[in-house]
């Protein structure tokens, strides 16, 4: 039921984290965006969560899960309706920063729920469950929202993501409860953040986590509108593709975590992961362009999202082992450092793309940046003997 409840949670505070992407086809003329500016939008809910995610870790550490994920849902919502009745650039991208930090709060409070409620041994496997939410969004939205901006207009997306954010989260609020334990253990253990700036661990996994979630941004922001403008591919097409990205990553996070908790380690499996986001980025670089097959094409981008999506479980498993009773914290202040590689690599993508007037050269450039990240994670040593927070069975 906890697993069910955070899932259902991190679906909807997901659900704007990947409108900007789905609609981007038809946002990109009506606001007559660059390609740098549509990266830029994007950037701007994942920097907004930067900002976010430290703080809502602290917050849920101390008062608990329920209440700030519901009212940072609520701030979202109003947000993103204000966020609507704009008609240009400026005004959208300064209203997202806001509703990307209220968002936030699912991540913190998510992980911290499946670090209370399940023993290491399952962990990899909870938190890739958990991180679906966020594939399952981009599914959603990738097949429903191109159709609905199209027809209606881009505004209509981000009604219907309000108030998808709204209803997903009140079913867990109403739903979850803390085990009875958990407060009294957390108060228990000393932690400061100062220790994170020590502990290799952490510096390494967050490192990737930094490299990788460029990556991820990069993808997302502009698998559909490279295969609209350069396999020459209609919205709604490549709003499929992008939809088997994010089923790729829905089963990379799950099989990840699997093969993970088999061998008692998260690192190896990020090297491979590495590896293999490496080869499909160049993949895409040299195949993207008309008349390859769509079979073929939707199998290739299926890969970029297994591997430029599917780590994130990894990540946040490994950094909630680091210290588990303040794992909504240590998740907060690593992925905070993670969402600056969205920001900052995710426009980098289409200003490559906007000078070279293709998007071949940006792959081959994020092919070299995955490399980066998979060297890094070579780095990580895991700490041994990690122990469950014990749960009375009542």
């Amino acid at each position: 039921m906890v697993l069910a409840l955070a899932t259902i949670m991190q679906l909807g505070v997901s659900l704007p984290q990947q409108t900007p992407a789905a609609i981007g086809p038809v946002i990109t003329p009506a606001l007559h965006l660059s390609r740098a500016e549509l990266g830029l939008l994007t950037s701007a809910i994942w920097g907004g969560m930067l900002l976010g995610m430290l703080p809502f870790g602290l917050l849920v550490d101390r008062i608990g899960e329920r209440w700030v994920v519901g009212g940072g849902a609520l701030a979202v919502a109003g947000v993103l309706t204000l966020a609507a009745q704009t008609n240009s650039f400026l005004p959208l991208f300064l209203l997202l920063w806001p509703a990307a930090i209220a968002a936030s709060s699912g991540s913190p409070g998510g992980t911290r729920a499946l670090t209370l409620w399940f023993p290491p041994r399952e962990r990899g496997l909870a938190m890739g469950v958990r991180q679906t939410g966020v594939t399952a969004a981009g599914i959603l939205v990738a097949l429903t929202l191109p159709r609905l901006a199209s027809t209606y207009g881009w505004p209509a997306a981000f009604h219907a993501v309000a108030l998808g954010v709204v209803v997903l989260v009140a079913v867990f609020v109403i739903g979850y409860r803390e085990p009875p334990a958990a407060r009294a253990v957390a108060a228990g253990e000393e932690f400061r953040l100062r220790d994170l700036a020590r502990n290799r661990t952490f510096l390494a996994a967050t490192g990737f986590g930094f490299v990788f979630m460029g990556a991820l941004g990069s993808a997302v922001t502009y698998t559909a509108v490279t295969l609209h403008e350069s396999a020459h591919l209609g919205v709604v097409e490549a709003g499929f593709v992008l939809a088997l990205v994010q089923l790729g990553g829905t089963i990379g996070r799950i099989g990840w975590g699997v093969v993970s908790d088999r061998l008692g380690r998260r690192a190896p499996v990020m090297v491979l992961n590495g590896g293999l986001a490496v080869l499909v980025c160049l993949g895409a670089a040299w195949l993207v362009r008309p008349g390859v097959p769509a079979v073929v094409l939707g199998g290739l981008f299926l890969l970029v999202g297994l591997s430029t999506m599917g780590w994130n479980a990894l990540y946040i498993t490994l950094a909630a082992e680091v210290t588990e009773h303040r794992a909504a914290t240590v998740v907060g202040a690593g992925t905070m450092v993670n969402f600056a590689g969205m920001l900052l690599i995710t426009p980098v993508f289409g200003a490559v793309a906007d000078a070279a007037h293709s998007y071949a050269p940006a792959w081959v450039a994020l092919a070299a940046w995955c490399a980066l990240g998979t060297v890094l994670a070579t780095r990580i040593r895991e700490r041994r003997g990690t122990h469950a927070v014990r749960v009375p069975a009542a």
